[in-house]
């Protein structure tokens, strides 16, 4: 795959005639790990909405993992702090999904998450598809944030090709680097990867890649409000500092971003 020389996000959009910009968040904490520079600072006058799509209670929980109510609160918290509306969709979280045939969890651990969704969440997906279409199509001129499925979690992917499928013709669709799967997965039980696989998985070519410097300690100040997800993706706070600040170039922390065209074997025809 080629690589595109990177554009500055803020040149690229026309912001003045965005009735909202909408971020996809398949959890209650990614959008603000993996745009909460441009939530926080860049959109302050711009209508933004974040729909968390996985916040969804379970009716039984699972050992090891935070409550779905205690992370919908943090993300209340995150999310009035930058003055932001948001909607909690009532999916179940990977985690909690079971099969409509067994009744048993689909994904049982870590590995069965990083992966393509199987034949037993076909019926999640179309779901998904139906409530996004009827939240975010026929809006007006509006930005739709979605994940790159980098790291593999079912979740994101799931999410980015739903938003191909509701959005895939429109220049008004960019996908975000899923952080903190893009600074590497090994220390965060997720696969390897990078944006290239990302979007090679996806079956489609990368038209134009944008970055965004950010205020680094103002992310930090959203993201400490999720105090649950600290110690499971970076151990601990100070981990979270340096991986804010130590994501970008020069000294400066940015976020990434990244418009899709046709896959390479069929450029000039429809998606």
């Amino acid at each position: 795959m080629t690589r595109l020389q990177p554009t500055p996000l803020l040149e690229a959009i026309d912001w003045t005639t965005l009735e909202r910009v909408i971020v996809l968040s398949p959890h209650l904490d990614d959008a603000a790990l993996s745009c909460g520079g441009l939530l926080v600072a860049t959109l302050q006058k711009v209508s933004r909405l974040v729909i968390t799509i996985t916040a969804g209670t379970s009716t039984r929980g699972r050992k090891g993992f935070v409550s779905p109510r205690e992370r919908r609160l943090e993300d209340r918290a995150a999310m009035r702090e930058i003055d932001c509306d948001f909607v909690h969709l009532g999916f179940a979280d990977a985690i909690y999904r079971k099969s409509p045939v067994s009744g048993q969890l689909i994904y049982r651990d870590s590995r069965e998450r990083l992966a393509a969704p199987p034949i037993d969440d076909a019926g999640h997906v179309e779901e998904l598809y139906v409530v996004l279409r009827r939240l975010c199509q026929d809006l007006g001129n509006v930005l739709v944030l979605s994940p790159l499925g980098v790291g593999r979690h079912v979740d994101h992917v799931i999410c980015a090709r739903v938003a191909l499928r509701l959005f895939g013709a429109s220049q008004n669709l960019l996908f975000y680097e899923d952080f903190p799967y893009v600074l590497g997965g090994s220390r965060i039980g997720a696969l390897d990867d990078d944006p290239q696989q990302a979007i090679a998985r996806l079956g489609r070519s990368a038209a134009s890649c944008h970055t965004l410097a950010i205020d680094a300690e103002a992310k930090l100040s959203l993201l400490r409000h999720y105090r649950s997800q600290i110690p499971p993706l970076f151990g601990d706070d100070a981990a979270l500092a340096d991986a804010v600040r130590g994501h970008g170039s020069g000294g400066q922390a940015k976020e990434v971003y990244w418009r899709l065209g046709p896959s390479r074997g069929q450029r000039g025809a429809a998606p």
